[in-house]
């Protein structure tokens, strides 16, 4: 009995000293200004969101692409987003919210036959080896050049960089790195970077 409410004692001793260690959004500078409270140190879903609405917002009132008209999108390929991160981030959480309003905006559509690392949807290619299969109506088979190549390419890195500071806390920097590359020509015809800074205890964990 004794050792079943030491327990309890401890537990609820080790909850509420959890609940102390309170992580909290920062400008990032020595200011330490406040800018509200984090749910971790490590990235969540409302840090994808908000980075996700700020690229997006960016790349449609860029100038490249302001005056592109509905009804002649341009076609985007996923390219390499870089996780260079101590943690285990699923990079699609942010393209694909980004891909979704692009295309939303009927500005842009997304190819899944091309990506880096191989396609989204292999089906595009599986359909195709039906061809000579008797089995198959050959007139509903794909054909040839039918697929349609992307225009730009959309790749980034996502960085982390954790400081140490006076009062023994930690600040955890993000930093989004996005652009977009005219697969044509080669050149960049945007990119922009989001920074997130979260501040905390130094034992918290980040992954």
């Amino acid at each position: 009995m004794k050792k079943t409410k030491f327990l309890t004692v401890a537990l609820a001793g080790a909850l509420f000293l959890s609940g102390c260690v309170q992580s909290t959004y920062t400008d990032g500078k020595a200011s330490q200004v406040k800018k509200g409270d984090a749910l971790t140190l490590g990235l969540d879903r409302e840090d994808f969101e908000n980075t996700a609405e700020t690229m997006i917002n960016s790349m449609l009132s860029d100038p490249a692409f302001a005056n592109i008209k509905p009804g002649t999108r341009k076609v985007i390929a996923i390219g390499r987003v870089v996780n260079d991160t101590p943690q285990r981030i699923d990079t699609e959480k942010l393209t694909a919210k980004i891909t979704t309003a692009l295309r939303k905006s009927g500005k842009f559509v997304l190819t899944s036959a091309v990506a880096a690392g191989g396609a989204l949807d292999s089906m595009s290619e599986d359909v195709r080896e039906l061809r000579d299969n008797d089995e198959f109506n050959q007139n509903t088979i794909a054909k040839k050049g039918t697929l349609v190549s992307p225009d730009y390419s959309l790749a980034g890195k996502i960085r982390q960089d954790n400081v140490k500071l006076s009062n023994g806390k930690t600040q955890v920097e993000y930093f989004f790195l996005l652009r977009l590359t005219d697969l044509n020509s080669g050149l960049v015809y945007w990119e922009d970077e989001k920074t997130i800074d979260k501040t905390g205890s130094s034992k918290s964990v980040t992954w």
